[in-house]
Order: C-alpha cells, then sequence, then structure tokens
C-alpha cells in the first residue's frame, strides 16, 4: 500500500500490512485482556491462528468491508493467491458460508444492469435500482433468492459480531476502525509516544465487558425499532431488555447513559411522559434531569419538580443544569426571565454595519481592531489549547494518566469525574509550582515547540495559538487563569466550552466579549463562564451587537 503523504516521500505499507495489524490487535488482547475472553472467544482466535495466511486475509479483508455478504468474484487482492481455495478454507471452519439466508440485502450486491439480466422478465430497464431493491425486498420471493445463488457466489460472513467484540475490547468502543493504524504508520496523524506505558485493560471482568457489548448491539437494535415501529411498540420492545442487569458496571455508564437519554426524548415527543419520566431517571448525565424537571411541571407534578431541581442546585452535574434548576425554582410569575435573559438585556452593545456574509463575531473583532485592540476569535480555542500545553505532563504520563492501547489521543478517564478526582492534588501542585507568568510562558513555549503537531484532544495547533496564548498570559492575573484551568480540570467534557467568542487586547488592557446578535440567545455554560472569569479578576462581558 502506496500512502503520500503531503510534503514527503511516499511511505510503503507491506502488502498484507492490514493482515498485521489484526494480528497485532489478537496478541495485545491475548497479552493483557484474556480475562475478557470466553471459550467462543478463544476458540476463535485459535482457529483464525490455524488458518492459512490466505484464508488469514480473505477474512480480514471481509471484515474490513461493510456488510455481512460479499460477491466471491467481487474479491481481487494480488496478495491472495488463491481467492476461491481461501473460501473454502473459511467455510470449512465455519467463518463462511456459500448458502447465504433469504435476505433483501443480497439484492444489493448488483448493478441495475445485473438485477435486470437476472430477472429479465421484470419491467427493470426504466425504473431507478431504489425502486427496483424495493420491489425485490417486497416481493421476498423465495425464486429470486435461488436466482441469485445459481448464477453467483456470494460469501456471508459469520463472524462479524465475534470481531466486534474484540475490537471492543481493544478501542474501548464499538466504533473502533482499523483504518487508526493506517493513519499512524502513514504519518497522517503524530501520536505521543506510549510504548514505555503499562496499558491497561478497558473492562475488569467479564461480565461488565460483555454488557457494554450487549448494549451496544441494543442500541442498534433501538435506532431501527424507532424507525419501524409505533411508540407503545419500542416500549414494550425495550421493557424486555435487562438495563438493571447491564448498567450495574462502571464502564457500562457512558453507553448506558447515551441509550438512556435517546429513548426518554423518543417517548417524551412520543407523547408517552411517564415512560420519558423511567428512562430519563436511568440516565447519571445531562439533560436527564432537566427534562424530568420540565415533564413533572407540564404533568402539573410541582413538589415532584421541586424536589429534583433542589437536588440539581445542591449537586449538579454541569453550569447548564445547576442554572436551569436555579432559574426554575426562582420562577415566581407566568412571565419570568431566564438568568441568561435578563443578562443579555443588561449588556452593553455596539452598533456596526449588518453583516453581509462574514460571522457578526468577524464584525466585531474588525470594530475593535479599528479602535486599536488587536485580537482573536478564541472561544475555547485559546483556553483549551492553554490546558493542554499547561498539563501536557499530567495527561499522558504513564504516571498520572491511564491508556489501554497506543493508538489512543488522549487519556481514557479525561471526560470522567475521576480525572479531576485522580490528578486535582497534582494539578494544583503544578500551578503552585510555575509562579510567574514568565515562568508559565517559557513552560508553554517549551511543551509547544517540543510536541508541535502530536494529537492532542485539547490542542489546535495553528500558528496564532503561542502568540495567543503568551499575550492571554502577559495581560491576565495569573491566579485567575489558574483558577480557570483547575475548573476546566473539575469537569473536562463541560467545562472546556462556553468561553467567550472574543479576546482583545492593547498594550495597557485586554477584554473578553461573548458577542450577541440581535436574536442570538446566551447559554448556560456561557453565562456561568462570564461571572466564574469575573470573580477571578478576569474582563469578560456579554456585547450586544446592533445593526444600523
Amino acid at each position: 500500500m502506496l500512502c503520500d503523504v503531503a510534503g514527503s516521500e511516499k511511505i510503503v505499507l507491506p502488502p498484507k500490512y492490514y493482515l498485521d495489524y489484526f494480528q497485532y490487535l489478537l496478541d495485545f488482547i491475548q497479552q493483557g485482556s484474556s480475562h475478557l475472553l470466553d471459550e467462543n472467544d478463544k476458540e476463535f482466535i485459535a482457529s483464525f491462528e490455524s488458518m492459512s495466511e490466505d484464508a488469514r486475509c480473505l477474512m480480514v479483508r471481509m471484515m474490513n468491508r461493510k456488510g455481512e455478504y460479499f460477491r466471491l468474484e467481487k474479491f481481487t487482492y494480488e496478495e491472495i493467491k488463491n481467492i476461491p481455495l481461501a473460501a473454502e478454507e473459511l467455510v470449512e471452519i465455519g467463518f463462511i458460508s456459500l448458502d447465504p439466508p433469504d435476505d433483501p440485502l443480497l439484492f444489493t450486491l448488483y448493478t441495475k444492469a445485473e438485477l435486470h439480466k437476472l430477472f429479465p422478465d421484470r419491467d427493470f430497464i426504466k425504473k431507478k435500482k431504489d425502486e427496483i431493491l424495493l420491489e425485490l425486498a417486497e416481493a421476498n420471493a423465495t425464486e429470486d433468492y435461488q436466482e441469485i445463488r445459481a448464477k453467483y457466489t456470494v460469501m456471508h460472513f459469520l463472524k462479524q459480531e465475534q470481531i466486534e467484540y474484540l475490537k471492543l475490547l481493544f478501542f474501548g468502543h464499538a466504533h473502533g476502525m482499523m483504518t487508526e493504524f493506517v493513519i499512524r504508520d502513514i504519518g497522517n496523524v503524530k501520536l505521543e509516544n506510549l510504548e514505555n506505558h503499562t496499558f491497561t485493560p478497558w473492562f475488569d471482568t467479564l461480565e461488565e465487558a460483555k454488557s457494554v457489548y450487549h448494549l451496544y448491539q441494543w442500541n442498534r437494535v433501538i435506532y431501527q425499532a424507532k424507525e419501524l415501529l409505533l411508540p407503545e411498540e419500542v416500549l414494550e420492545l425495550v421493557g424486555q431488555i435487562p438495563f438493571g442487569t447491564y448498567l450495574q458496571h462502571p464502564k457500562t455508564r457512558k453507553i448506558g447513559d447515551k441509550i438512556m437519554l435517546k429513548l426518554g426524548e423518543y417517548f417524551e415527543k412520543s407523547g408517552l411522559p411517564e415512560a420519558a419520566l423511567e428512562y430519563y431517571g436511568l440516565a447519571c448525565k445531562h439533560p436527564a434531569r432537566e427534562r424530568r424537571i420540565r415533564i413533572l411541571d407540564k404533568l402539573n407534578r410541582p413538589d415532584e419538580a421541586t424536589d429534583l431541581a433542589e437536588a440539581v442546585v445542591e449537586a449538579p452535574f454541569n453550569a447548564s443544569e445547576q442554572i436551569f434548576a436555579q432559574d426554575f425554582l426562582a420562577k415566581t410569575s407566568k412571565r419570568n426571565y431566564r438568568s441568561t435573559t435578563t443578562r443579555i438585556n443588561a449588556s452593553p452593545s455596539i452598533i456596526i454595519t449588518e453583516p453581509t456574509g462574514n460571522r457578526v463575531e468577524q464584525h466585531a473583532l474588525e470594530h475593535f481592531e479599528q479602535q486599536g485592540f488587536k485580537g482573536v476569535h478564541s472561544e475555547n480555542y485559546l483556553w483549551r489549547g492553554l490546558f493542554g500545553l499547561l498539563f501536557w505532563e499530567e495527561l499522558f504520563d504513564e504516571q498520572h494518566a491511564t491508556f489501554h492501547h497506543p493508538l489512543q489521543r488522549m487519556p481514557s478517564d479525561l471526560h470522567s469525574e475521576t480525572f479531576y478526582q485522580n490528578r486535582g492534588d497534582i494539578l494544583g501542585k503544578k500551578t503552585k509550582k510555575i509562579r510567574t507568568k514568565k515562568a508559565l510562558i517559557k513552560h508553554i513555549s517549551e511543551t509547544y515547540n517540543e510536541k508541535e503537531g502530536t494529537a492532542n484532544y485539547l490542542v489546535g495547533w495553528h500558528e496564532s495559538l503561542l502568540p495567543t496564548l503568551e499575550a492571554c498570559i502577559q495581560h491576565l492575573p495569573l491566579k485567575g487563569l489558574y483558577a480557570v484551568m483547575l475548573q476546566v480540570a473539575r469537569n473536562v467534557k463541560d467545562n472546556s466550552a462556553g468561553f467567550p467568542d472574543l479576546f482583545i487586547w492593547n498594550d495597557k488592557t485586554y477584554h473578553f466579549y461573548e458577542i450577541k446578535s440581535p436574536n442570538d440567545h446566551l447559554s448556560a455554560q456561557q453565562l456561568f463562564w462570564i461571572d466564574f472569569l469575573n470573580q477571578h479578576k478576569i474582563k469578560a462581558e456579554v456585547l450586544r451587537v446592533k445593526y444600523d
């Protein structure tokens, strides 16, 4: 495989690079996660490794393609010497079948011309392929499938689910792609060197790993059910899923919360509020409690809504949830303005020509540049970059970070509450160690120059980043900067967003502005950061833009 990376020589991957990658994945799992393999998994791996190289290559080629059905004559790979013989070996070992079931997906393997040739008595000439496929699927005639089997050899791949589970053990989620290895090796992405790390398994027990896997499977089933079934039928279906069993494990929470939120939203929109309350109640993530409060309020159950809102204020998931609950509890009349609305109405404004092409933030920036300010549309880019460079060691060093495989671009707990629980003291000590602005700029610059281009979820590499960070550090109070950094660390997923749009400065002063056009609104997260910045003596406010 030849890969031409811009500005460099072509990188040549070996002909069977894909087989090497999959074997690496299997070896990696057997070495560090063998306790997460059941007997079927072990038998699959043993069978795969016992096959000829051609058969292994053919299986991995199928594994890396979409779908479960493949036409044998369409498989042409120079590195596989005898594809038909390799297919026979896969049949013998039970990895594929050459007798696929009656499935409308089989018709999708053929072109419109081929379908017309297969079924010359049908009036397919003037029809679009989608219309042809729908007609064949609705007919679902046994003789149509027999016609396909008689003229073509279709391989039915039988081990996709088993492979999905193995990929889950390596990547930690159901959408991991083997192309991640290719991206790394051809130089498209520069990764932090993790080779000296001791990698830990994603899951603690076999039961936990299987629960996560089953939840991903159910997620696909639920998605299809919502497209095909009535809401009451979907409710009956999901009622049969043992969520209580699956969600008792710590590592099932991420996918579990996602499913619960989607189900709650679906049932809420479908007019089934009690079902929505039930599934929102199973989620431990925003906006589950906000939605429950809103539903309870609509159902005229004020005591339950108030109790839940008070629980949110006492222990909020994030700033958006907290501000919503505070506003809900403060509601005293039918006409009630939210905190965010009140803040916009009380904000200063500037008058500019109504923008015709560029975003309103750019026109506001030009307004300040005309007044002698330098400025950037910094938003989250500046603060995330500062966090990533300041705490690079704590993000990637083995002593502090948790990694499960060498292709990871961020520690696995970055978006969980354990990130700050495990590192809060260390991060605090680092901010106390770097005591001056000069020392901070030196630290940031050295890290930038050493790591430039290396993948970091929080750092957007751009020529403007370092000079903007230097200007920011020079103008802002150091204590306030560190307060922001530690606040981000407490909830990286939510708190690394919502920062003001613009950062402007000159020799004497600076300001952060959240730009709002006449029809724009202020999010709770944006309000949170403006208040937080002001509390720590950092100049920030909402700026309304009016058009002349």
